[in-house]
């Protein structure tokens, strides 16, 4: 592969809660890109980051941020001002990723399916708004990852619990009702379709928990993901048009559920999606001919700023 960048900043940590998964895909990321002989530099994504970028003078950075300020536009925008290419959505595409409610808004309008959704405003008030559909409820931060914060709450009286505790994580909190579907998720790499993989959590698990995800053991996966033809066309088309909708760019994953009838139910879209051991998108990626460093190779290559044109044309 022709290397536009050869001094690479890999960019992790930070103050997100996710920052301890982040520091295992840039470790992950950082041994990949020194095999294929680049310049990697670990640098932590905290106050000091801007005068370590400016020592380095880095071709690149490759984000292996999650959630938080590395993933909602923030970095990418500080990125932006420094005039340092970077892996990844751009500002627009991150906020809008990061956003829950406002990506399923945008999916609602091209046709995508999403759950039924109350947003609490206020998640530390003692006023809990009226809830539409019957329990058992997931309640989620709106603007969190890896499942951080998330609660599924049978007894209607446990709901205000739940939702301070969402409210801890983000300042809007989403109320759903629990889908009882099969755990899909799938992936695109520069706007083309990788595939989808199947997530069966342990029994033990109330669901697709944070240590479903990142345990050893405590999940299987299924790829490619057991799908009829129809599902499995709707599955890829939604994903695309999701990510397309979005303006996202480089890699991403979308979580859906498989609902016992068919319906594809969209939940929300990962703009960067972790890069572990026991992450999905390696995993994908690998069914589809790619090793661990091929595919950090291929995103390393998209990076860019937003004023720039995308390397890999539509």
């Amino acid at each position: 592969m022709n290397k536009r960048f050869q001094k690479v900043a890999v960019l992790m940590g930070g103050e997100s809660p996710e920052a301890e998964v982040s520091r295992m895909s840039g470790a992950a990321v950082v041994q990949a890109l020194l095999s294929r002989e680049y310049e990697a530099v670990p640098v932590e994504a905290g106050p000091d980051m801007a005068r370590t970028l400016i020592d380095i003078r880095p071709d690149a950075c490759f984000l292996a941020t999650h959630g938080g300020n590395g993933e909602n536009g923030s970095l990418q925008g500080f990125l932006e001002m420094m005039g340092l290419p970077y892996t990844g959505s751009g500002v627009l595409g991150s906020a809008l990723g990061m956003s829950k409610i406002r990506s399923r808004i945008l999916f609602e309008r091209v046709g995508i399916a999403i759950p039924e959704t109350v947003i609490v405003e206020k998640p530390g008030s003692r006023i809990i708004p009226e809830i539409p559909f019957d329990p058992p409820y997931m309640v989620k931060p709106e603007s969190a990852g890896s499942s951080i914060g998330v609660t599924k709450v049978d007894r209607p009286e446990d709901l205000p619990a739940a939702i301070r505790e969402a409210g801890r994580h983000s300042s809007l909190v989403l109320v759903e009702p629990f889908l009882k579907g099969r755990e899909i998720q799938s992936g695109v790499l520069d706007g083309t379709y990788l595939g989808a993989i199947e997530i069966v959590p342990d029994p033990s698990e109330p669901f697709y928990t944070y240590d479903s995800k990142y345990r050893q053991g405590k999940s299987t996966h299924l790829f490619p993901a057991p799908m009829d033809p129809p599902v499995a066309a709707k599955m890829e088309e939604s994903t695309v048009r999701a990510f397309d909708i979005l303006g996202l760019r480089g890699v991403a994953r979308m979580d859906a559920l498989v609902l016992p009838d068919g319906r594809v139910t969209v939940l929300e879209m990962n703009t960067l999606p972790g890069l572990t051991a026991t992450s999905l998108i390696p995993e994908i990626a690998q069914g589809k001919g790619f090793s661990f460093p091929d595919l950090v190779e291929t995103i390393l290559s998209g990076a860019r700023l937003d004023s720039e044109p995308s390397p890999f044309p539509r």
